[in-house]
């Protein structure tokens, strides 16, 4: 008598996904996971963009804030950059089995959505804009907030 391997009792088929999280936790997490990453190169680059914006000025004319020019987008980037780990640190600890992080991070992750989407607005309030990044902007609201609004539902 052979019988199959992949069968589970009760009739489940074995998934990827962790046991404890289910199907749909675990594509939340891994979703919240990516965007993390993305999050945080985004935050590396905005900081090598500010401490690399005096470089662009004539060294005989420099102007005379040349010492400050780029310090906002050096915390900027930085604040990207540690919300990211955070993001992607979230992602790996419920997906590697804990279920702490479950609600901190769906909260965190649905209040940068509409961070990241009220920005966008601004961004095309202000006049004519960059068509990338509003579209960026509104991408990484929609996915960390379905994300996030998944990881709120009761087991699933």
């Amino acid at each position: 008598m052979t019988t199959n391997a992949n069968r589970q009792p009760g009739g489940r088929v074995h998934s990827l996904a962790p046991e404890h999280l289910g199907d749909v936790w675990a594509g939340a997490a891994l979703a919240v996971l990516v965007l993390g990453v993305a999050v945080f190169i985004a935050g590396i680059g905005i900081i090598v963009s500010g401490l690399t914006a005096s470089i662009g000025f004539d060294p005989a004319n420099l102007p005379p804030n040349v010492a400050g020019i780029g310090q906002a987008e050096v915390i900027a980037g930085l604040v990207l950059f540690l919300l990211g780990v955070a993001l992607a640190g979230g992602g790996i600890a419920l997906l590697a089995g804990s279920l702490r992080p479950r609600i901190p991070l769906a909260v965190l992750a649905i209040a940068i959505a509409v961070i990241s989407v009220a920005g966008a607005v601004a961004i095309v309030a202000r006049g004519p804009s960059d068509l990338v990044l509003v579209l960026s902007l509104v991408g990484l609201g929609l996915g960390l907030g379905s994300a996030g609004v998944l990881l709120l539902r009761p087991r699933p």
